[in-house]
Formats: structure tokens, sequence, C-alpha cells
């Protein structure tokens, strides 16, 4: 019974499509991005999660996206901070997503945010951006 039952499982490991694996984020490909969800919103948040910064510079950069997009309620900034990806807060400010301090719908802020995730390397960006 043990080999069958290991044997279904190694069938079905290799029959699984590569969308549906979850993978590590230095794995996951944007055209995988591209191909399983719709929205720009969407791909930016995934893009976001996954550091890919190249894909979230070219949606700033030909005015796609505005680098303060409100998703779910927070900025894209915000998304940045709960996930602790420091580097693409530093990209979103570059690009004018803190010229005014970034808020969600409910009034918390970047900072609370990133307290509250126990984003440390995000917090010390945001208090450089700040400086």
């Amino acid at each position: 019974m043990k080999k069958f039952l290991l044997s279904v499982f190694l069938i079905s490991l290799s029959t699984l499509n590569a969308a549906e694996v979850l993978a590590k984020k230095d794995t996951l490909s944007i055209d995988t991005i591209n191909n399983k969800f719709t929205s720009v919103e969407e791909k930016a948040l995934l893009a976001i999660q996954a550091e890919d910064y190249n894909f979230i510079e070219e949606l700033l950069s030909s005015r796609t996206l505005s680098p303060r997009t409100v998703i779910n309620g927070k900025p894209l900034i915000i998304h940045a901070a709960i996930y602790d990806k420091a580097e693409m807060i530093l990209l979103l400010a570059n690009y004018g997503a803190m010229i005014l301090d970034p808020t969600c719908d409910k009034g918390k802020d970047i900072m609370e945010y990133a307290k509250e995730n126990k984003a440390i390397h995000a917090q010390a960006q945001i208090i450089l951006i700040r400086a």
C-alpha cells in the first residue's frame, strides 16, 4: 500500500503544471505572473513579493502604474513594507511614492505597518528615506 501511495504521489507531482506549484521567490518568473493573473495590480503585488524590480520599474517608467497606486486599501509602498522589501520601498520612493506620507484607508502609515509586521529592513529604509 505504501508503494502504491508513493507512486501515485510521484506521478501527481510530475503532472503538475509549473504555475500550480509554489515556487521560491527567486525562481518565480514574470512569465508565470503574466500568464496566471490578469490585472496589473495583481501582477504588481506578486512582483513586489518576488522582488522583481525590473517589472515594477517597467510599470512605473511606462506610467502603466502610478507609484501611489492603492490596492486593497493600501498604497504599493505599504505592501512593500508589509513584505519587508527594503529595496522595493526605495525604488517606489524614487518614483515619488513617498512625496506625501503614505497611509492606508484606515489611516495607518507605512511605519506602523512595518512595525506591526516586524519588518526591520523596511523600517530602516523608511527612516533613511525620511531623513
